[in-house]
């Protein structure tokens, strides 16, 4: 029991973490301090002069930054009720707004409608806080008597502008001047995009116009820099950006596919790592946490913590059923934890890491040469992998970033865009779904839940999908990870195909949960999605979200977490349902598959296995042997037959043995567990020879039943004795084969020297009996082949006995475990 009192005390420190947690969401949202004044947005505008923005001035309040519950990058809480004013900088040019003076709302937003001033050129405004003179006031700029038109054009990488930017200069009075000069510069430097000319002059519309070609090799957004100088006119007017944005579409498909392929190489590298130095502990921590099912629920979240992957812990769940090592229940309790143990990478890439990848990469590299025990190796991958995860990640978010304002991009992800349609309306019901079904699908593809749920989160950071899309994104790759276990159940027993089912009703029913909390509102937002913005530091729900990345991680966890809180008092009734959708079958009792092959995937249990596999095959042999001396004492040959296919049952059984550890050799094994290997074929080679031994004596039984007469009483007793000594060695072996118990294996190569002592003296003793006249010599012939064999049958044993030392010394975790017991 004391063993359970730290797993109790941290469970009973989850819970409180998690009571805490929640209640921390009830806190206030707003800040009463104010600290920073920031534009959200309609600054920058141009317009014609005395002419109204079409854009309002927004001006957030700040707090000052606070780091949330879940820690990440720290947070200004929006300030309610704080006076803001609004001046003009300019007071000569005539800029105004309607009305100077406002008062921030709950979002800690106030607007402002501007009218540009009468002068042309660049115009400004100062916003402060007068009652709070320490905060900086910020000066934003407008420009009067300039209109851009032909900006932000898309056009394929190499190609020209379909038509050419044109800026017109208006006067005073709004009526375009001819004979203006205007200078064009390209930003960035240093590419092979070019523009037709870097001056143009403004014709009778009062518009100087520019071509432009774009650089082939390069994705991304462009800006043409326009400045207007007429000193003599009084025109004069500082660097107007105007974007314009190219794409190559190979280049951007090759580099947003090449950072998702090192993301999975990555994490595939640091999963092996991690399951290469602790998957000698997977076995201990499944079978000794699963005798309930929170403790079943806290080893699938450790293991799956450990080997950074739910769908490699839910494939091993299957096996270890489906080899009859875990019973349904259990095995759900695991999958639960699976489900909260995944969402630790998606935590880690939500994290602003790029800068530890690179260095990551190295360390890993320069291990990988240095190393040459197996342990060493596995810390090396997993330093490797940690550093192509985030390089990978690095990748995708840069590329996405790149055409994160691209409308093409834009109109696609707007296909299956979450967002409430107003205020106080509800997330679209048509495109939540369409949102989780892509989840779905593109995980099934990928296969990996953590790799989708990182392109979500390179996706929401790079501004392409926002926090309302990017959480049913998320829910769909949650249920898409099931795809895994069930193609791992394809010809497995019933109790696997139901544990692989039980993963997939556990994810749909939790999605179709959280779907409903999407519909019950807290503070005008959907429930769920505020909990997680509260939890979090940033405001996801401001005009700019902040700290995107971070809310959809931590939607993941809660989403999971929430799951296994809620449906982990029905267990049983997940069960249930599970036996309703896979029926038992009638006919016979369950098969169960010792030599799993989704268990490889963990080699000191499929070494467990293996080694469980020769344990059966021994007693088989030993039976056999049994048998056949039977049948040669009592002259009983009606069972030959059954004792041929015995014979054969032992063949095969020897070649699936031998092909499964072949199998196993092919996977990352510690020194340990590769020096185990042959050691345990070379014992299935011994066993298999056992079995060759026992038909050679059902022959001699069948060549000595053509002799005239019997043999004496006293042979046939001699045969007895040795055959119970054989017996005993044996029942000592698979002893120790299922127990590891060094007291065994003396016992047992005592017995084998007193077998060769009896060979010998009976022998003797058949030499008496032919002198005498008591044995003919065909039956001598008989007898001392009898003896010959089994005398090799106690030789195989011994031979078994040392090597089985040997396992046991290499590998002390490989005792049989019996199968797991199915509740009633």
């Amino acid at each position: 029991m004391s063993l359970f009192r730290p797993l109790r005390a941290a469970c009973a420190t989850s819970l409180c973490a998690f009571v805490l947690l929640l209640a921390s969401s009830c806190q206030p949202t707003a800040e009463t301090v104010v600290a920073k004044l920031q534009v959200q947005r309609g600054a920058q505008q141009l317009g014609l002069p005395g002419k109204e923005c079409p854009v309002p001035l927004q001006i957030a309040v700040l707090g000052p930054e606070r780091r949330g519950a879940l820690g990440g990058k720290a947070r200004r809480l929006p300030v309610p009720e704080i006076r803001v004013v609004v001046k003009p900088g300019t007071p000569e040019s005539g800029i105004s707004v309607a009305l100077p003076e406002g008062t921030t709302d709950a979002a800690g937003n106030v607007r402002f409608t501007v009218t540009l001033g009468k002068r042309v050129g660049d115009q400004y405004l100062v916003v402060g806080c007068p009652d709070y003179p320490e905060v900086s006031p910020i000066t934003v700029r407008f420009v009067a008597g300039v209109v851009v038109k032909g900006d932000s054009q898309e056009v394929a990488a190499g190609d020209p502008l379909p038509e050419s930017i044109r800026l017109q200069v208006t006067n005073d009075a709004g009526e375009p001047v001819p004979g203006v000069p205007v200078y064009f510069r390209l930003s960035p430097p240093g590419t092979k995009a070019k523009l037709g000319s870097d001056r143009a002059t403004t014709d009778e519309t009062g518009t100087a116009a520019v071509h432009m070609e774009t650089d082939p090799h390069r994705t991304g957004r462009y800006e043409v820099i326009a400045e207007v100088s007429a000193p003599d006119q009084g025109i004069a007017v500082r660097g107007i950006s105007i974007p314009v944005l190219a794409m190559n579409r190979l280049h951007l498909l090759i580099g947003v596919l090449g950072g998702l392929g090192i993301f999975i190489l990555g994490m595939k590298l640091m999963s092996d790592g991690l399951q290469q130095t602790a998957g000698d502990r997977l076995k201990a921590i499944l079978q000794f946490f699963t005798r309930n099912r929170v403790t079943a629920v806290f080893a699938g979240l450790v293991v799956t913590a450990l080997i950074q992957s739910s769908s490699a812990c839910t494939v091993m769940v299957v096996g270890f059923v489906n080899a009859g090592l875990l019973n349904l229940t259990q095995a759900i309790g695991i999958i639960f934890g699976a489900a909260i143990g995944t969402t630790v990478t998606a935590q880690m890439v939500s994290f602003k890491l790029d800068g530890m990848a690179l260095p990551a990469v190295v360390v890993g590299v320069v291990m990988l040469l240095c190393s040459r025990r197996s342990y060493a190796l596995g810390v090396a991958n997993t330093i490797l992998g940690f550093g192509l995860l985030f390089y990978g990640m690095q990748m995708m978010s840069a590329d996405l970033k790149i055409i994160s304002d691209f409308p093409s991009f834009t109109r696609f992800f707007h296909m299956f865009d979450c967002t409430p349609t107003g205020s106080g309306s509800t997330m679209p019901f048509g495109a939540v779904v369409g949102a989780i079904t892509v989840g779905t699908v593109m995980t099934m593809i990928v296969q990996s839940s953590s790799a989708t749920i990182g392109l979500a989160i390179a996706l929401a950071a790079s501004g392409l999908i926002n926090f309302y899309t990017a959480v049913p994104l998320i829910l769909g790759d949650n249920i898409g990870t099931t795809i895994t276990a069930i193609l791992a159940s394809i010809g497995t027993n019933r109790n696997a195909r139901q544990a692989a089912v039980a993963n997939t009703i556990f994810k749909i029913l939790g999605v179709a949960l959280m779907l409903g909390g999407f519909y019950v509102p807290l503070d005008g937002q959907p429930a769920f999605l505020t909990i997680v913005n509260r939890i979090t530091a940033g405001n996801v729900f401001a005009e700019t979200p902040e700290n995107i990345g971070r809310h959809v991680a931590a939607a993941h966890t809660l989403f999971n977490v929430l799951n296994v809180v809620i449906f982990l008092p029905l267990v049983s009734f997940i069960a249930r349902l599970c036996r309703l959708v896979v029926p038992a079958q009638e006919e016979g009792a369950e098969h169960v598959l010792q030599l799993e092959p989704h268990l490889l995937q963990t080699p000191s249990v499929a070494l467990q296995q293996s080694v469980s596999a020769l344990v059966d095959m021994t007693r088989d042999a030993f039976r056999l042997t049994d048998r056949a001396v039977h049948a040669f004492v009592e002259r009983d040959l009606s069972e030959a037959p059954d004792l041929q296919d015995q014979e054969a049952r032992i063949d095969q059984s020897q070649h699936e043995i031998i092909q499964y550890l072949v199998e196993l050799t092919r996977q990352r094994l510690t020194e340990e567990q590769a020096a185990t290997i042959p050691v345990i074929m070379h014992c299935v080679n011994d066993v298999e020879r056992i079995g060759d031994r026992a038909i050679n004596i059902v022959q001699l039984a069948s060549d000595a039943a053509h002799l005239e007469g019997g043999f004496s009483e006293e042979a046939l007793g001699e045969v007895r004795d040795i055959s119970e000594r054989i017996r005993a060695q044996a029942e000592m072996l698979i002893d120790m084969l299922e127990t590891g118990s060094g007291s065994a294996l003396n016992r047992a190569l005592k017995i084998e020297g007193e077998i060769n002592s009896l060979t010998r003296r009976y022998e003797k003793h058949h030499e008496r009996r032919l002198q005498n006249n008591e044995c003919t010599v065909n039956k001598g012939i008989v007898f001392v082949e009898l003896l010959a064999h089994l005398e090799r049958i106690g030789d195989h044993l011994s031979n078994i006995a040392e090597r089985s030392a040997q396992i046991y010394q290499h590998h002390l975790e490989l005792r049989p475990t019996p199968p797991a017991s199915q509740p009633a």
